[in-house]
């Protein structure tokens, strides 16, 4: 094995970032160095400018002011970085060789595509990073997107690496498979500069943490120098504790109440493969079913399956007490369901189109005669934006918004029209712990409305703290349901997530 290369630091200078369309001064006059071959953690909430700062050092964006000195490469001409985006885009009637080669900047290898696709797949092995590279882009899903990033960064050996969130879009084993890999390519010398929500994470794998808000470089440390509590102190400031909002409605009973949403039996096999056997569930008006599940293990099919993308083979859908052939996404939004997909650009979000556009789409009218429709737009916009707590405006590009806000965004307009059935997947990806806390409160409340609730998420922290019900899904097999507290603990629903309790 070969001894670590080492590289100078990285310095960053009063680095100073303002996005004139709003206003927003995202990066403000922020020093601080990043140490060769650590990993720093940098952390804040959603706005804070993680994302921008990360863009700037990546040299996706320009600093109005202030400098950057990297490290010296003998084997670069130009600083040697890559980054593993949040929201990351692949050309997608490309498949992953070709993806990797519109990035590479040698260009002999691009025209000798088995040659590429060798050296890929020399990384693939070392590394162990599973990717069929004949695979289009529009076939892959986010937590595969991510793996041809980093693949590209491998490739092209990146000595400094930018991760944004992720393990937002990744199941648990997968975030420890991901975190054992990142503290493999420290050990060989990489950089890495981590950007997370999550404070566990930043403690377990990272050397220092650096926290922003609004703008500013509010702490860095080393993580055996701080405490938790005061890290998430610098992330949302002194006295904004969060309280516990969360209260357990009292438990119903449902046994002769008609379901707002049964599936009985429900089949699904895709290329021979079977995603869901014999599945059968039903959801009651005031309550919070939750799901966990490993997302291609059956719960990313379930979710397309309730919300009309694919139909089952065999199986009934009910919706209070009415068969349903199958759902599509018209029949869906015809009887008022309302839906936060895990996939917020693709299916949550036209990035095109305005704030005020997007939170304008479930909305068949708008109140008042005075004014044009234009103006009428703006002015209600502005009160689901002030509702939740949006940084942005009624006529900005969603494409500008952060992915948490992006989030937030979904959320509200979702959620405003107090639906009768709620179905929510992976709705703490993105999010920040305080707005993290404050969802929790709203899919709380809207159980207290009645609301019956159906969440899939991977986060097992989750299921525990807002489910009435639980049940596990694994190889497209539910277990059957049991009240949350009976039982279900981090290690069982851990185990059943996994199948290591059939081992």
């Amino acid at each position: 094995m070969t001894e670590p290369v080492s590289y100078s630091s990285i310095v960053l200078t009063e680095i100073t970032r303002s996005f004139r369309k709003n206003g927003i001064k995202a990066c403000d006059n922020i020093s601080f160095s990043v140490k060769n071959g650590e990993i720093l953690a940098i952390m804040g909430e959603n706005g804070a400018g993680k994302s921008t700062l990360m863009h700037i050092l990546s040299g996706f964006m320009k600093a109005d002011r202030g400098s950057l000195v990297f490290p010296a490469d003998p084997d670069q001409n130009h600083p040697s970085v890559g980054m593993i985006h949040q929201k990351p885009i692949l050309a997608g009637n490309l498949n992953v060789w070709e993806n990797i080669a519109l990035g590479h900047p040698q260009k002999s290898l691009v025209v000798k595509p088995a040659e590429l696709s060798s050296s890929i797949r020399r990384i693939q092995e070392n590394y162990g990073l599973a990717l069929d590279l004949s695979m289009k882009g529009w076939e892959l899903t986010a937590a595969q997107i991510q793996r041809a990033e980093l693949l590209e960064c491998l490739l092209l050996d990146r000595k400094i690496l930018i991760f944004d969130e992720p393990t937002a879009s990744l199941s648990e084993q997968q975030a420890e498979e991901l975190l054992l890999l990142l503290k493999r390519l420290k050990g060989e010398g990489r950089t890495i500069l981590y950007i997370t929500h999550k404070i566990k994470e930043a403690y377990h794998l990272a050397d220092r943490i650096a926290v922003l808000r609004k703008g500013k470089l509010k702490m860095i440390s080393p993580v055996g120098e701080i405490s938790p509590e005061a890290v998430s102190e610098a992330m949302i400031g002194k006295g904004a504790e969060i309280p516990d909002m969360i209260r357990k409605a009292e438990r119903k009973t449902f046994s002769e109440a008609v379901p707002v949403l049964e599936l009985k039996n429900i089949n699904y096999s895709h290329q021979g493969s079977i995603r869901l056997k014999d599945l059968s569930l039903q959801l009651h008006a005031g309550e919070i079913l939750g799901i966990a599940g490993i997302r291609e293990n059956g719960l990313a099919c379930l979710e397309d399956l309730i919300t009309g993308a694919v139909r089952p083979q065999s199986g009934k859908i009910l919706l209070k007490g009415k068969m349903i052939p199958y759902l599509t996404p018209f029949r869906f939004r015809k009887h008022g369901i309302s839906y936060i997909p895990a996939d917020r650009l693709k299916r949550g979000a036209s990035l095109d189109s305005t704030l005020g556009e997007n939170l304008i789409l479930l909305k068949r009218k708008l109140e008042g005669n005075a004014g044009s429709y234009k103006t009428k737009l703006i002015q209600w916009a502005k009160k689901l934006i002030s509702k939740g707590e949006i940084e942005g405006q009624a006529e900005q590009k969603v494409r500008t918004l952060s992915g948490g806000n992006i989030q937030k965004m979904i959320l509200v307009r979702e959620m405003h029209e107090a639906p009768a059935l709620l179905i929510i997947s992976e709705p703490s990806w993105g999010l920040d712990f305080s707005s993290r806390e404050k969802l929790h409160y709203q899919i709380s409340n809207a159980r207290s409305r009645d609301a019956a609730v159906l969440l899939l998420t991977t986060d097992i922290d989750e299921i525990l703290i807002l489910s009435d019900r639980i049940a596990v899904l694994t190889g497209g097999e539910l277990s059957e349901t049991a009240p949350a507290g009976q039982d279900w603990n981090r290690k069982t629903i851990g185990e059943r997530m996994t199948g290591a309790d059939r081992l």
